[in-house]
């Protein structure tokens, strides 16, 4: 019987460790799908927004360009380039979205729990079809404008390291 006794808090922490352990992976497994530790509020998506609601597409190009990031980025209420896109019915968004690697029609949700393409289909007058196909009619101009940027780009720093060399370097 006191054998019995003494060995009750070895279980009782042996239970609580497995207990903790358990915890642990809960923890890190809901933070995996949840994935949204990185949401939050920047200058970037801010502007994002302004050029998507404002259908400003140069802005868009702009903007995507100069983050890999830029097209994933997500604010703190979950939100980002698609939920804009589909708010404002923005198709040229929506085909800068798959022509920068992202998927326009997502089943991602935000903080809410609402799919960007939830934004459209709330709107009364919103045809998320008739969106989405007029986007997808315009991804291969996007990426073929995207293309051409970094072109010029390479082009410009090619020149740029051209003009660096003076005639009494050689």
């Amino acid at each position: 019987s006191d054998l019995r006794a003494s060995l009750l808090p070895v279980r009782a922490s042996k239970l609580l460790l497995a207990m903790f352990r358990f915890s642990l992976l809960l923890c890190v497994l809901l933070g995996v799908v949840l994935g949204d530790d990185d949401w939050e509020d920047t200058p970037l998506l801010t502007s994002l927004w302004q050029a998507t609601s404002s259908s400003d597409n140069d802005a868009i190009d702009r903007l995507l360009d100069s983050s890999e990031s830029a097209v994933s980025s997500r604010a703190a209420d979950g939100r980002g380039l698609a939920w804009w896109a589909y708010e404002f019915k923005n198709a040229y968004a929506l085909a800068a979205i798959d022509a920068f690697g992202g998927d326009m029609e997502s089943a991602d949700k935000d903080a809410g729990g609402q799919a960007a393409s939830e934004m459209c289909s709330a709107s009364n007058d919103c045809d998320k079809d008739a969106l989405v196909a007029k986007a997808k009619a315009m991804v291969d101009e996007v990426k073929a404008r995207k293309k051409q940027r970094q072109e010029e780009r390479e082009k410009e720093d090619f020149d740029d390291d051209d003009e660096e060399l003076g005639d009494d370097e050689f």
